[in-house]
């Protein structure tokens, strides 16, 4: 189930790579004369971002299949890797030239990725299983956490608007993450369990407020900063909702200095992809959806 559960979660990965790099693509020739509205409209008669918004669909739904047949501090980790997939994707699409590196930094988000989860092999916990209490607290920490990043960013100009908001954006994506989890267990009872679920209208309001925190941090024009807080706190907050929360456990052993070296890994590939690929690949994204990540 471990080996299939990160297998589904590199293809959700793949198909939001491919959303975006869709999406970029059909917006590379917006009219700069055109109003909001009609821009939206002229998107929405280019196949090529419809397709993008069906790709972004379809990696969402295999997201919500990773998480029901694995651990959420297993899937959300190897989603990051849609950023150096689009990135790849974008240079080869949108002709966009990637430098030595860039590449070096791909390979370091991919070691990253692969050395964490051979180390880090958590086991137990039950979202399903998770009380009202833990997820009324759970929640409350994570509405005042996005309160306080709203009002930093809100208060910010250019780089730290982008900053809080980025972070804002991730950390909403890794709560998804957790409300997607808790769903699993529902999806065997069909439609009539979905529908009385409160995790599934808490993930359609999740899904809403991310996509405005990320058009906010796009808007600060600057996505050097905002990129890191998108890509790393989704799987951060879902890691500690992992352990905090749904009540996973991991084995206090020298493996952890490995896990460790894998998320510095994730981390120094990030924060350079972010400096070196994404103002070429922005440069071109006008209008776009930017990463997911969700």
């Amino acid at each position: 189930m471990l080996l299939t559960g990160v297998l589904v979660a590199i293809a959700a990965a793949a198909s939001n790579a491919v959303g975006s790099v869709l999406q970029r693509s059909a917006s590379r020739h917006h009219d700069p004369a055109a109003g909001r509205w009609q821009a939206l409209v002229n998107l929405l008669r280019r196949p090529a971002w419809s397709a993008g918004v069906a790709a972004h669909v379809l990696g969402f739904v295999l997201q919500g299949v990773a998480l029901g047949l694995t651990l959420i501090t297993v899937v959300q980790p190897v989603l990051v890797v849609e950023l150096p997939l689009t990135l790849v994707l974008s240079a080869l699409v949108l002709r966009t030239p990637m430098g030595r590196r860039a590449w070096v930094a791909i390979a370091a988000m991919a070691g990253g990725v692969a050395v964490f989860l051979f180390c880090l092999v958590p086991e137990g916990g039950d979202p399903g299983a998770t009380s009202s209490t833990a997820w009324l607290v759970g929640t409350a920490v994570v509405l005042v956490l996005l309160a306080a990043l709203v009002l930093l960013g809100r208060a910010g100009r250019s780089r730290r608007r982008a900053l809080w908001f980025g972070i804002a954006t991730g950390v909403t994506y890794g709560y998804n993450a957790a409300l997607l989890a808790a769903l699993g267990p529902v999806w065997i009872e069909g439609w009539s369990g979905l529908l009385t679920a409160w995790q599934t209208y808490g993930v359609l309001v999740g899904g809403t407020v991310s996509f405005v925190f990320l058009q906010q941090a796009l808007q600060a024009g600057d996505l050097i900063w905002a990129q890191p807080g998108i890509t790393l706190a989704n799987p951060l907050v879902a890691i500690v909702w992992g352990f905090v929360v749904f009540g996973e456990r991991v084995v206090v052993d020298v493996w952890l200095l490995g896990a460790a070296a894998g998320v510095a890994g994730i981390v120094a590939g990030t924060v350079v992809l972010s400096r070196v690929a994404l103002p070429a690949v922005a440069g071109e994204a006008d209008g776009g959806s930017g990463v997911s990540g969700g």
